[in-house]
């Protein structure tokens, strides 16, 4: 039976292994058994790690981010959490859509488990 999981990504990208480290159990989850469908939400701080200018090779995000695109997981950055930071839509990558926080919240709420990095 497949279930709805949220992987929350809280803080910033650089100097901590929270960004890459929830990548790869998002893309765990989602190439696991049953197949679950995944979303990764850039939310607080996380948000930095939605930016394109983000060096996804150094923080070993690539092939974690490929792995989930495989498995139809997909990767969201909070609009909220990016307009409290200065964050405009358009620095943030291609591979990664913008939601309200109304959109945010309903997706956590509804979620059957959540993770948080």
């Amino acid at each position: 039976m497949k279930r709805e999981v949220v992987v929350l990504l809280t803080r910033a990208p650089y100097g901590r292994v929270h960004v890459p480290e929830g990548l790869r159990a998002a893309r765990g989850v989602a190439a696991g058994f049953d197949m679950h469908d995944v979303t990764v939400i850039f939310t607080q701080d996380g948000v930095y790690g939605a930016r394109d200018a983000v060096d996804r090779e150094a923080l070993n995000m690539s092939g974690h981010v490929v792995d989930l695109a495989e498995q139809d997981g997909q990767m969201v950055a909070d609009g909220a959490a990016m307009a409290e930071r200065g964050v405009d839509e358009s620095e943030i990558a291609d591979d990664v859509a913008v939601w309200s926080d109304d959109r945010v919240t309903a997706r956590i709420r509804d979620a059957d488990r959540t993770l948080d990095f």
